[in-house]
């Protein structure tokens, strides 16, 4: 292990300066790095969110032309290739939704999405309070995983969260129980090996310090046969060009090793 793998794995690297942390990311360019542990840590990823900030998400969507950013983004162009906008409405849960923008864009040039919104407990409360603040039509905040249970989705988009939850096989099977017709992942690490020890790994997330969050990267067969033995085959598996991490300090028992989208077909459907 080299002085970089120790230093980013330490608790010390945290209370670095802000200054020093940049001139490490220049140096060494770390996005993640492998982590000895089971099970991701309690509170992994704590909500950032408040009112004042998506009031101002809201107001700078409507003074400008705006594009929010997006883990995705080419979803609205997905979406409409999906579901033609003269055949009906068609079901969006945004699962993991971050910001407002987010909505207020795929509502705009969208017109028969039904958004359907969950994230965190701390998110929620700020959308129900924006919500009856601006009455947006076709937006609906969900409360629980069990809500979400009893409900059908036509489109499942998971933008950069499964990896954050420690139970995600529960999760993923729960939401595939709903019998939407797509589940859509975007920026996920998924890497393939020639010899399977691991079905995921723990990582660290360095890129960001000094907010520290951990998370799983996939081994992708093991992944895609969740879903194989319901039914949902992919339909792509496509490099995700938002971002350029950068994987170099992985060795090669890692194999091949991508941040992709992945989007799966209910073939029952």
């Amino acid at each position: 292990m080299n002085i970089a793998d120790k230093l980013y794995k330490s608790q010390f690297v945290n209370s670095l300066p802000k200054f020093f942390l940049r001139k490490l990311k220049k140096i060494f360019n770390y996005y993640f790095i492998e982590v000895k542990s089971e099970s991701l840590p309690v509170n992994n990823h704590p909500s950032t969110s408040n009112l004042d900030q998506q009031k101002f998400l809201v107001k700078r969507f409507h003074a400008t032309h705006y594009t929010p950013p997006s883990s995705c983004p080419y979803l609205a162009q997905l979406l409409k290739a999906l579901f033609v906008q003269n055949e009906g409405s068609f079901n969006f849960l945004d699962f993991g939704g971050e910001n407002i923008d987010h909505y207020l864009y795929l509502n705009k040039h969208i017109k028969n999405i039904k958004y359907f919104y969950f994230n965190q407990k701390e998110n929620i409360e700020v959308m129900k309070k924006l919500k009856d603040q601006n009455n947006f039509e076709n937006f609906t905040v969900l409360n629980s995983l069990d809500e979400i249970k009893q409900m059908n989705f036509d489109f499942i988009n998971l933008g950069s969260v499964i990896q954050y939850i420690d139970n995600y096989k529960e999760v993923l099977n729960d939401l595939i129980n709903t019998n939407p017709i797509y589940i859509f992942f975007s920026a996920q690490t998924f890497y393939e090996k020639k010899y399977n020890t691991k079905e995921k790994i723990i990582v660290k997330q360095v890129n960001i310090l000094p907010q520290v969050n951990f998370c799983f990267f996939f081994e992708y067969s093991p992944f895609i046969n969740i879903f194989k033995v319901k039914n949902f085959l992919p339909l792509f598996k496509t490099l995700n060009l938002t971002d350029k991490v950068n994987y170099k300090n992985f060795n090669e028992k890692m194999g091949k090793i991508e941040y992709s989208d992945l989007l799966l077909k209910n073939m029952k459907k």
